[in-house]
């Protein structure tokens, strides 16, 4: 006999419906983290009355999107919609405001200017939340921005002098105002400013994230704040914020890595001209795109009037350091220590035999190199050591050494001076601080460790070859590499420049003038349809597609829908199955370009395309 089995009810559990809102403005309009290109526009959510204390401009919250639970982010309250039905939001995930209205306007801007999805400058502006500092409170104050009239300077730093403390005192005498935002482009100069300025903040990826986003919340309720740190700290909601200061605006570390590419100078360009904000850029040599405003009469020079003792020394026969600067070294070291700037790191790039100069290959076809004195030749490719090297065309056994870096000048330079303590510095081993009385140090370039008296010479080798590379940024930045590192010489101390004596960096350092070359640069760039005259935009896309994308351009420039200005280049074939094309246009018809590619991306969006990598005013249009 079966038994009988007990009922069992079946339970089906169902969601509260949320409470309908007694508010005046009942609904939130939201940016929403769709992560779909096409989807950028705003949003309306109704507020439910039991999360309507909790909803405001910058809260981020939970909503349901196409089918799906997705992250939002509050950016006004309103009365009516004009959207029919409205969804209701379904929680809020953070009890703290992450922006401010003035910051949500500095996105929006961002996100127009870069032709990108507002979420995509939303990550880079804001951090991820952590739960732990969530439970914390931070009083809210209401901040308003001071009202002084704002100024734009570029201050040059002038020779000799600390740039840290230099910069100090800029920031110090300039907080008494309200809050002021300090960029930096790497985390270690930003560390090490933030424990020079007591009270400072630091803002910087390098952080623990619970560290980065407890301070976040500090600076977004604070107020008469200092504020430290490197690229994404532009974007730091501070509601008082009354000057900006970037430093060494030219770096290349000052453009975001991810889509859509911005860069801090003209973030901090948008804020300051959207919010009578003062603005502040110091180095030593302006770039191409601040000198061009330093021209107009845009943006104040602040020059430092000093002279600096400089020499040049040309090598005849390919060597080192020519005989002449040998004795002026010897001379140096009895005063204090030397410092020497490499064009490049490691050892040596490639390998020639020393008696046909064929290149030494290697059976797999890459090239050898040689890591150090006392490693082997070895293949860059498969790595293969040979012991005993020998050409395969002439049977030579002595190799002659291409592309030597700072680990063989520290070899070499140790060989003619036998005896002398030899340091060297590089990114992968930096050393902040030289404070022996005597020796030699060997850096790279951006590596080289203050001297607390500065050094008795700053040798820069091989000098012509920092202005030889192909980008058109080599300029610029060798010439501000030049003038950073011939700061670092003492009071009487000696610039060395193994080069020729009539290239212009020669005249330009010795009047601690940039504008002697910088102006120059600008005629050349102006007369060419080049960067800063032009907006400069790099289009790379599978090469499948790339004729078909240029003729629809060209298409678009016909129809009137390009701006006839618009000069188009490519497509150029980039690693793997990539092409770039380059699109040049002159800078008023730069918002006419952007909105043509924004739409393009949103069109490749919808029709479920893989969206094409869209870079504007790239650092550099070659690589």
């Amino acid at each position: 006999m079966a038994l009988t089995r007990p009922l069992r009810l079946k339970s089906e559990v169902a969601k509260l419906r949320p409470e309908a809102s007694s508010s005046s403005l009942p609904i939130a309009r939201v940016w929403v983290d769709s992560g779909v290109f096409h989807l950028d526009q705003t949003y309306d959510y109704l507020i439910p009355d039991n999360l309507s204390s909790s909803v405001g401009t910058g809260i981020r919250i939970q909503v349901p999107f196409h089918g799906r639970e997705v992250e939002a982010l509050v950016l006004s309250r309103i009365a009516i919609s004009e959207s029919p039905v409205l969804k209701s939001i379904t929680k809020v995930i953070s009890p703290h405001s992450v922006a401010t209205v003035e910051s949500l306007a500095l996105i929006e801007a961002v996100a127009t200017r870069w032709a990108a999805h507002p979420y995509d400058i939303l990550r880079s502006a804001i951090p991820p939340r952590v739960a732990s500092i969530d439970k914390q409170s931070f009083l809210e104050v209401d901040l308003r921005p001071s009202g002084s009239k704002a100024k734009r300077t570029y201050i040059q730093i002038p020779p000799v002098v600390d740039r840290f403390k230099f910069i100090e005192t800029l920031i110090t005498q300039s907080s008494s105002q309200g809050s002021t935002l300090l960029v930096l482009p790497d985390s270690n100069s930003a560390n090490r400013l933030q424990k020079m300025i007591q009270g400072s903040i630091l803002l910087d990826s390098s952080l623990e994230r619970s560290e980065r986003y407890d301070n976040f919340l500090r600076i977004r309720n604070g107020r008469n704040l200092i504020v430290i740190g490197t690229r994404s700290a532009i974007f730091a909601p501070l509601g008082d914020l009354s000057s900006i200061f970037v430093i060494d605006e030219g770096s290349e570390n000052h453009y975001e890595v991810r889509t859509p590419g911005w860069n801090v100078r003209d973030v901090a360009i948008l804020r300051s001209m959207r919010a009578n904000i003062s603005l502040n850029f110091v180095g030593y040599s302006p770039n191409s795109e601040i000198a061009r405003l330093i021209e107009s009469r845009w943006i104040d020079y602040s020059s430092s009037i000093h002279r600096v003792n400089v020499a040049s020394f040309q090598q005849t026969q390919g060597e080192l350091l020519p005989s002449r600067l040998m004795s002026e070294i010897r001379k140096a070291m009895k005063v204090g220590p030397i410092l020497f700037i490499s064009p490049r790191k490691g050892y040596s790039q490639a390998i020639t035999c020393s008696k046909c100069r064929n290149i030494a290959m290697c059976e797999c076809g890459g090239k050898l190199s040689q890591r150090s004195a006392q490693s082997p030749v070895s293949c860059v490719i498969c790595a293969q050591s040979i012991s005993e090297w020998k050409c395969t065309w002439c049977q030579g056994t002595t190799p002659f050494l291409l592309g030597r870096g700072s680990d063989r000048f520290a070899y070499e330079i140790g060989a003619a001076f036998p005896g002398t303590q030899i340091v060297q510095s590089s990114a992968e081993s930096m050393i902040d601080e030289y404070s022996e009385g005597t020796g030699f140090v060997i850096s790279t370039p951006g590596a080289a460790p203050l001297a607390p008296d500065g050094y008795a010479m700053v040798v820069i080798l091989e000098g012509e070859r920092f202005f030889t590379q192909s980008d058109i940024r080599a300029h610029e930045r060798s010439r501000e590499l030049f003038f950073a590192h011939s700061a670092l010489a003492s009071q009487s101390g000696i610039v060395a420049l193994v080069m020729a004596g009539n290239h212009p960096i020669v005249g330009a350092l010795s009047a601690w003038k940039p504008s002697l070359i910088s102006q120059r640069e600008l005629r050349e760039r102006l007369e060419v349809q080049l960067p800063p005259f032009t907006r400069a935009i790099t289009l790379d896309i599978v090469n499948s597609e790339s004729q078909s994308l240029l003729r629809g351009l060209k298409k678009s420039q016909e129809d009137g829908r390009l701006p006839s200005s618009t000069t188009i280049l490519g497509p150029s074939q980039l690693k793997g199955d990539t092409d770039r094309i380059v699109i040049l246009t002159p800078l008023n018809d730069g918002e006419e370009l952007i909105s043509l590619l924004h739409e393009f991306q949103r069109r490749r969006s919808s029709s479920k395309k893989t969206l094409a990598s869209i870079r504007i005013d790239p650092y550099s249009l070659s690589r």
